[in-house]
């Protein structure tokens, strides 16, 4: 079976979906973020499997409100696997600072390495007209002790 070429359009879609993710994520904008995954979808951590989006959701929810992320999204690479189906590879550099619990953050915060370098598998399904992350299994490759 021939795949056909990722369109353009497409292409910047599913590389949007990937970044957008990330900034909604940090900027804590996340029900937006867990509209980007579809109903059913799968996000794969280490040690961590959530399934569908509201549970997805709700894993945001949880975290602390003190906590500031910055996930750097990079060398996004798509490959079409079927009609609507698309397979997508990037690295994420993950910079965190924790902190204290009802003290507003001022920004800057004193700079660190990034917490962790991470690689992302993404299949992303077009539903509805609209790209969404299907499933992401999040492979950390360097890790702060």
């Amino acid at each position: 079976m021939t795949v056909e070429p990722i369109t353009p359009h497409d292409h910047l879609a599913c590389v949007t979906a990937i970044q957008r993710f990330a900034v909604l994520v940090d900027a804590g904008r996340y029900e937006e973020a867990a509209d980007l995954f579809a109903l059913d979808g799968v996000l794969q951590r280490p040690q961590e499997r959530i399934e569908g989006r509201q549970a997805l959701l709700a894993s945001f929810l949880a975290r602390p409100s003190h906590r500031l992320t910055r996930h750097v999204i990079t060398n996004v690479v798509l490959e079409p696997i079927g009609p609507d189906h698309v397979r997508a590879f990037s690295y994420a550099s993950v910079y965190r600072h924790l902190g204290q619990a009802q003290v507003p953050l001022a920004l800057p915060v004193t700079a660190r390495p990034p917490e962790t370098v991470a690689e992302y598998s993404d299949e992303l399904s077009r539903q509805n007209g609209k790209w969404r992350i299907w499933r992401r299994t999040v492979r950390p490759v360097f890790d702060t002790p």
